[in-house]
């Protein structure tokens, strides 16, 4: 069978349709109930039998479903034989996340109202990542409706809590549903011509000052916490952040939050410094909290200080970069610049997504190729349904190569 059979269905009625219907269910970060409900019963229509729901906490269900591959010795990946659990063999893995931000100010329309104008939807997630989610299932539903026989298990997987703390990909790592999967294709927005194969990682660095209080008039018997924060923070610039030349990519810190002292006729005798800081691929966050450890001491900082990071109930997203010369980066890029019909450059990811925890603590290389479009996560947020249509198509080719398909 040949792939122009197995894409035949993607059209871009299709693409539309499915982006429309994913847009007009609002699931804003831990309010993807709906949304879930309707995926499930979408798998079902599509033809997939045996999806598994994933309770993530103060969220909605993240799902999956192992569609066995004939070569794995389970039937011939057809009709009832889909609510087979895989598992023993060889997988690939196609996710997209259920979530998005909230509504902000600035809407022309109705957030949840999807708009088709000038060959884009716009919509609340449209871009980030709706579109995407659309992609992988109309590749999925050309796949399982063309009856094409994959040697390997294919994983279809939504998460949730992934614009949080990606508790839904770790509930999904934990489950036992990803073993043998060699590879992860996610569909987040991507620059056009760009083929991301890593990340850079996020941490969010705390630094907590204690000072020592004194009345306000008799300012030289105290230690003032707050400008003891704001040494630190006017010097944070002396810090090196790295550079990547490959990926013309570099390190960033950013001071996202500053605490302490109030409205009170007293020195302030604590503060709190919060730090977001994007390390490359190579470095680590026990390196980047010594720099800042070494800056600090480099100061006249009288308080007494302590450097924490990562308080959060998932482990921290960290980076990492995918062998270019893999297959499955190779076999991307070939099914990419087949859609694109031009050449494409490999990038990383400026933050952090699902696609880390996969590739780091599930141990899977993980890829990111999507739509293109704009506004993303801002008001009148837009995905272009030629380029969703593209990404749908290309998946297909990417499966077939990874798994195979049976004679």
């Amino acid at each position: 069978m040949t792939l122009e059979a197995i894409t035949s269905s993607i059209t871009h009625r299709r693409i539309t349709e499915l982006i429309e219907g994913l847009v007009a269910i609002p699931s804003v970060t831990g309010n993807e109930c709906a949304l879930g409900d309707m995926l499930h019963g979408l798998f079902g229509e599509i033809g997939l039998a045996g999806v598994h729901r994933i309770p993530v906490e103060d969220s909605g269900d993240t799902l999956a479903v192992r569609i066995p591959g004939s070569g794995n010795g389970r039937g011939n990946g057809r009709g009832n034989s889909r609510d087979e659990d895989g598992g023993n063999g060889r997988a690939f893995m196609l996710n997209f996340h259920q979530d998005t931000f909230d509504a902000c100010d600035g809407w022309e329309t109705d957030p949840w109202s999807p708009l088709v104008k000038d060959g884009c939807v716009y919509g609340l997630g449209a871009h980030d990542m709706k579109a995407g989610a659309a992609a992988v299932l109309a590749a999925v539903e050309a796949i399982v409706r063309s009856g094409a026989e994959l040697d390997g298990d294919l994983i279809v997987s939504a998460t949730t809590d992934e614009e949080n703390w990606s508790r839904g990909a770790h509930a999904l790592i934990d489950s036992g549903l990803l073993e043998g999967c060699e590879g992860c294709l996610i569909p987040e927005p991507t620059p056009p011509g760009r083929l991301r194969i890593g990340s850079r990682g996020r941490h969010v660095i705390k630094i907590d000052l204690a000072g020592r209080t004194a009345h306000a008039a008799y300012t030289g018997e105290g230690v003032n916490a707050v400008e003891d924060a704001a040494k630190i923070i006017t010097a944070l610039d002396r810090i090196e952040l790295g550079w990547n030349e490959e990926f013309d990519l570099g390190g960033t810190i950013c001071v996202i939050e500053i605490s302490g002292g109030r409205n009170i006729i007293l020195v302030p005798e604590h503060a709190q410094v919060v730090l977001d800081r994007h390390i490359l691929p190579g470095q680590s966050i026990d390196e980047a909290a010594a720099d800042i450890e070494a800056l600090i001491r480099s100061l006249p900082v009288a308080s007494e200080w302590r450097v924490t990071w990562d308080d959060r109930p998932t482990p921290a997203p960290a980076p990492y970069i995918v062998d270019p010369g893999s297959k499955f980066v190779r076999t991307t890029r070939k099914r990419v610049e087949a859609q694109l019909g031009r050449p494409v450059r490999y990038a990383l990811a400026r933050s952090v997504a699902d696609t880390n925890h996969f590739a780091v603590t599930g141990g899977i290389p993980t890829l990111v190729y999507g739509p293109e479009g704009g506004n993303t996560c801002q008001a009148n947020e837009y995905v272009d349904i030629e380029s969703t249509l593209r990404v749908a198509r290309a998946y297909c080719g990417i499966v077939i190569d990874m798994l195979g398909v049976a004679d």
